[in-house]
């Protein structure tokens, strides 16, 4: 392609650019709303609620430490400053028990999309794939 033929059939070479960039976006949506995108989407989500879950609870031990530590200084330290982390810590699990309760409903929604979308035979196959800590406890599954 010669600088020559790109002026003359400028209109072309732009729709075509345009053409191609409205055929990968249409692919990329209808890539989502398939079966593996929806599931793709549902594991992402799972795994992001995974890692925001571990990191309060790390904010959550960090915080049990600093509180155990003026806790130990307690003759030095502010009564005011004491009572302080002592609400952080209740805050940092509060945030924890719904960070939990967020993987919970995102393990759900993966489980949702396996039984509905998937043929029964590969449903126990694919909850040990993708739920790795399924944690059975004897309760019946419901959505």
């Amino acid at each position: 392609m010669t600088l020559e033929y790109v002026l003359q059939h400028w209109a072309l070479v732009t729709a075509s650019i345009l053409g191609s960039t409205v055929v990968m976006f249409v692919a990329w949506r209808v890539w989502l709303d398939s079966t593996r995108g929806r599931l793709g989407s549902a594991l992402k989500r799972l795994q992001q609620r995974r890692s925001d879950a571990c990191q309060q609870q790390q904010v959550v031990e960090k915080t049990a430490a600093n509180l155990a530590r003026l806790q130990a200084r307690s003759e030095s330290v502010k009564p005011r400053r004491l009572q302080e982390v002592a609400e952080a810590l209740q805050d940092a699990k509060a945030l924890l028990k719904i960070a939990a309760d967020q993987v919970l409903i995102a393990q759900n929604h993966v489980r949702v999309i396996i039984v509905e979308e998937f043929p029964p035979k590969r449903h126990e196959a694919m909850r040990s794939r993708y739920l790795e800590d399924d944690g059975r406890d004897g309760r019946p599954f419901s959505f």
